[in-house]
């Protein structure tokens, strides 16, 4: 038995975190009632929290942890399989569905590397330079692909430089300042849009199904953007003055560049695939005015244009094969859980229950957003997995803001936010693309990273509701 369990890759801890999980359901389902909390209400909770041990030690992969816990709901008589299945699926899986079908679009194309290579002319061997412009580009790319696509296309750029300059793993200030800014601004990247993070679509989905807070994609530019900029230089200020990484030869900036002229010219369906994303981003912004534009089917029919044979760079058959349909079905199952704390009236027992909590002195707006938008740091480094964290948060976060006045404007935008970033460690499906090429270590991560999170933190306690305030959002 412990050779057929050594095959498949269960290891004992595995086993012993699946057990605890097991026993969380069993003993919530005998504990006995509890004052404001009905039975579905206790068991959603205890079953949110199995999947939440399951997600953080990932005993089994993380998908199959969503389904666990969607499919125990049924199971334990929280709802009928057939509630289960249908909140599980809305327009925020076909949003996001389209944003893939961009990012394999834009990956096939030449034109992240020609970015790349207009940046190594601009710095030339000031690393300084250089790295605010690769951390510009890595931004500005994450507008338009996903932030793990915008961190892996220019992952491989980053390691090739490195290379042809000599840096030494995990010695090479340079090495660790590069490998860290490239997954930081592609976080910076991902505030500024609506489909920068698939975080920021699964939280914008949450609160219009469970508070019917419609936030538009331009209104959501407004509050985003000004804090990708500040986020982006402060991650580049940090990282310059902390590191202080070496220059950059000559020689590796000339092969580099040699590498880039012997590219063909753009083609027409480099082109072509420009042209269809843009056009769908102009969408997403005229929806904010015009119900026309529906975000989701502007997703949908850019997805069919870049379908059709020789009209852009993707090929149906690649976006099926790289779909990420784990993530898809994290989705589903997060929505469809996150449906069931609310109706259960666990959601309300969690909110009253912190609220009876705080003391007076914590129901200040700055000071309820400070302990609020801390809450979802800590949970995201603690939990790598941006839409289980959206999903936790969001109701009580909401509802907490609705008992004090704060705009769900703002809340929003911290959940979505802290469900996304994660500075302090590289667990999280971003960092961990630079963390596995070797330049950095955990610790070096880690002792950086707790600046920029506390930036954040205090950001969207004091900043954040001022401009929301400024911009009337309610």
């Amino acid at each position: 038995m412990s050779e057929l369990i050594s095959a498949k890759g269960l290891k004992p801890r595995d086993i012993a975190c699946i057990a605890i999980a097991i026993a969380v359901i069993a003993l919530t389902a005998l504990l006995p009632e509890t004052e404001g909390l009905t039975y579905e209400g206790r068991m959603v909770l205890g079953i949110l929290g199995a999947g939440i041990i399951l997600w953080i030690t990932e005993s089994i992969p993380l998908p199959a942890t969503a389904l666990f816990i969607m499919t125990m709901m049924p199971l334990t008589g929280v709802c009928t399989y057939g509630d289960a299945f249908s909140n599980a699926i809305g327009s925020t899986v076909f949003f996001l569905m389209g944003t893939f079908a961009f990012t394999v679009a834009l990956d096939a194309t030449t034109i992240p590397t020609r970015i790349c290579a207009g940046v190594l002319k601009w710095s030339g061997t000031n690393t300084k330079k250089m790295l605010l412009g690769l951390m510009c580009a890595t931004a500005f790319v994450s507008f338009f692909m996903s932030d793990v696509a915008a961190c892996g296309v220019f992952v491989s750029v980053g390691k090739r430089l490195l290379e042809l300059n000599g840096a030494v793993k995990k010695k090479s200030a340079l090495g660790k300042a590069l490998m860290i800014a490239i997954p930081w601004a592609s976080f910076a990247g991902g505030l500024a849009v609506m489909t920068g993070n698939g975080v920021n679509i699964v939280a914008t989905g949450l609160f219009e199904s469970l508070f019917d807070v419609h936030m538009t994609f331009i209104e959501w530019s407004m509050l985003g953007f000004p804090f990708c900029v500040i986020m982006l230089l402060a991650a580049w200020f940090i990282l310059i003055h902390w590191f202080k990484p070496e220059s950059i030869s000559q020689q590796s900036i000339d092969i580099t560049l040699a590498e880039v002229s012997d590219l063909p010219p753009v083609t027409r369906e480099e082109k072509a695939t420009v042209v269809i994303i843009g056009l769908a981003m102009v969408c997403w912004i005229l929806s904010s005015w015009f119900s026309f534009f529906n975000t989701a089917m502007v997703a949908i029919f850019a997805t069919i244009l870049l379908s059709v044979p020789g009209n852009s760079t993707l090929v149906f058959k690649d976006l099926v094969g790289r779909m990420n349909w784990g993530i898809l079905v994290m989705i589903m199952c997060i929505l469809s859980v996150s449906h069931f704390v609310v109706s259960t009236g666990a959601g309300d027992w969690i909110v009253a229950t912190v609220i009876g909590a705080l003391p007076a002195s914590a129901t200040q707006m700055v000071v309820l957003l400070l302990v609020l938008s801390a809450i979802g740091a800590i949970a995201h480094n603690v939990v790598p997995v941006g839409p289980a964290v959206a999903g936790v948060l969001a109701y009580p976060f909401g509802m907490i803001a609705g008992e004090f006045g704060i705009s769900m404007y703002c809340v929003l935008m911290v959940v979505a936010w802290q469900a996304s970033l994660s500075y302090i460690l590289p667990l999280d499906c971003v960092p961990i693309l630079t963390y596995s090429e070797g330049y950095y270590t955990m610790a070096d991560m880690a002792k950086v990273g707790w600046i920029p999170t506390i930036v954040i933190v205090v950001l969207t306690s004091t900043l954040l509701p001022l401009m929301c305030s400024l911009f009337g959002f309610a």
